[in-house]
């Protein structure tokens, strides 16, 4: 009896000594899973700028101003499914306008021309078809560099995703949105971001699955 009760006591110690570190290093802990999240590499000259969909108008505005810079002379836009209704609007003689609808607007009115934006046919329902998707007509358009431009906290998955796709095949650029509003070192502050980091830690999980299923197939 004496042994198990000190057990219990040495184990009741450990956990003690684990969460009072984890509760002295919590803001170190919480930026570092936020900073996760972030991948940026250096701009450089690329064949394309593509502007992923699912957030407005933070990724167009980014993609806009390395295209005014000069580093490809493309934007692409791709298509989400779409919204629940959609089709009985249009039978109705309604068009909604769509999140690619609003980012062509952005880009021409802010001056880049329509030749230079190009929207892809197929549709997406996640970020990993909406890059099989991107990688079909980047092979199709012989193209070997592009500039993957989404929002901050989305960054680090759509990098591992298009390289598993294109198995390192498409030189890729990641650029984070300046004009997205998440901040890495804070972000457990602020509700929205909270939703955001557990959502993209989720897919990430799934991530792994993919990268797993595809390694023993």
């Amino acid at each position: 009896m004496f042994k198990t009760r000190r057990r219990f006591l040495v184990a009741s110690l450990f956990i003690l000594v684990i969460a009072g570190s984890i509760y002295y290093y919590r803001d170190s802990i919480l930026i570092s899973v936020g900073k996760y999240l972030v991948t940026e590499y250096p701009l450089e000259k690329a064949d394309a700028i593509v502007a992923l969909s699912g957030s407005v108008p933070d990724r167009i505005l980014e993609a806009v101003d390395i295209y005014k810079q000069g580093y490809a002379p493309i934007i692409v836009l791709t298509r989400e499914e779409k919204p629940p209704g959609y089709d009985e609007l249009l039978s109705l003689g309604i068009k909604m306008p769509e999140g690619y609808d609003i980012n062509q607007m952005i880009a021409m009115k802010l001056g880049v021309p329509a030749a230079s934006i190009i929207i892809l046919n197929e549709r997406a329902n996640s970020t990993y078809s909406e890059e099989q998707v991107l990688y079909d007509f980047l092979k199709r358009r012989n193209l070997k560099s592009v500039i993957l431009v989404t929002s901050k906290y989305h960054t680090t998955r759509a990098t591992k995703l298009f390289n598993l796709i294109t198995d390192g095949q498409i030189k890729l650029i990641t650029r984070p949105s300046k004009y997205d509003t998440f901040d890495p070192k804070n972000w457990w502050r602020v509700r929205r971001n909270i939703k955001q980091v557990l959502f993209e830690y989720q897919k990430l999980v799934d991530y792994y699955f993919i990268r797993m299923s595809a390694f023993f197939n």
